[in-house]
């Protein structure tokens, strides 16, 4: 019997107009736990509560989902030895650290002139001295992409978006949320992002069909794809400079749970 889910790795939105997708070169997010469950509830898209589960692993592990060799990383560190015999599971709980770090480029349309430009991950964009957890840095348009590490906002009205490098020019008021798209069986059923700068969040996705132990322990498999993970938002400055916002977009995660 064979079990295939997809995770989405939902982090935010926020409503801005000329929005742009492009692929990562690396995307590296860590796992702090991942659990399999019989049974959730699910009051809405961001609060879920789940029961009856067991905990595949549990360690940090800092992986590059755009990298070829993550699936082989990934098996080894879900343990399913601790399913029980008899029991039928449903969801799947990763927790999730809010702090990753990406590289790529995406290329937009300015809203100067409409001509095409290019917005790069850069490794050098600050926030300044804004909170962490309801502030978005800024990418650099043009020039060559260097990793930039970024955190998952939470769902907020009075976010700060960064417009030039140092965070020196910046919007305020922006909101950002984490609404998931209406396809549950593709992007999952919730995300829970705390509303302060605790450092992780947790997602749940329900298993295209249920999952029954048998006798022989499961064997788990995960792979990741990161084809338009990367968006961006094309920006001006306060000097009327094209400037863009680039950020981590829904990497694709499939796990397969095989008796052998």
């Amino acid at each position: 019997m064979k079990i295939l889910f997809l995770f989405i790795f939902v982090l935010f939105a926020f409503n801005v107009n000329a929005q742009h997708f492009g692929n990562a070169d690396r995307y590296d997010v860590t796992i702090k736990q991942i659990e399999i469950c019989e049974n959730a509830t699910i009051t809405n898209e961001n609060n879920f509560t789940a029961t009856g589960c067991i905990t595949l692993g549990s360690s940090d592990l800092t992986v590059d989902i755009a990298s070829t060799s993550v699936g082989g990383t990934l098996g080894k560190y879900a343990d399913t030895i601790g399913m029980i015999q008899g029991r039928t599971y449903r969801y799947f709980v990763p927790t999730l650290s809010r702090t990753f770090t990406i590289t790529g480029s995406v290329n937009f349309t300015k809203l100067s002139d409409s001509s095409a430009g290019v917005c790069n991950t850069d490794e050098d964009a600050s926030i300044a001295s804004n909170s962490r957890h309801l502030t978005i840095s800024a990418g650099k348009v043009g020039g060559t992409a260097t990793p930039m590490t970024g955190y998952v906002p939470s769902a907020t009205s009075s976010g700060v978006q960064c417009r030039n490098q140092d965070c020196s020019d910046s919007t305020g008021s922006r909101t950002f949320s984490h609404d998931i798209p209406n396809t549950p069986s593709l992007y999952g059923n919730a995300i829970e992002v705390p509303a302060d700068s605790t450092g992780t969040m947790q997602m749940i996705y329900t298993l295209t069909s249920p999952f029954t132990v048998g006798e022989n322990v499961p064997v788990i498999t995960m792979s990741f794809g990161t084809t338009n993970a990367l968006e961006t938002f094309a920006m001006q400055d306060d000097e009327g400079n094209d400037t863009c916002s680039i950020n981590a977009y829904f990497p694709k995660f499939s796990v397969s749970v095989v008796n052998p």
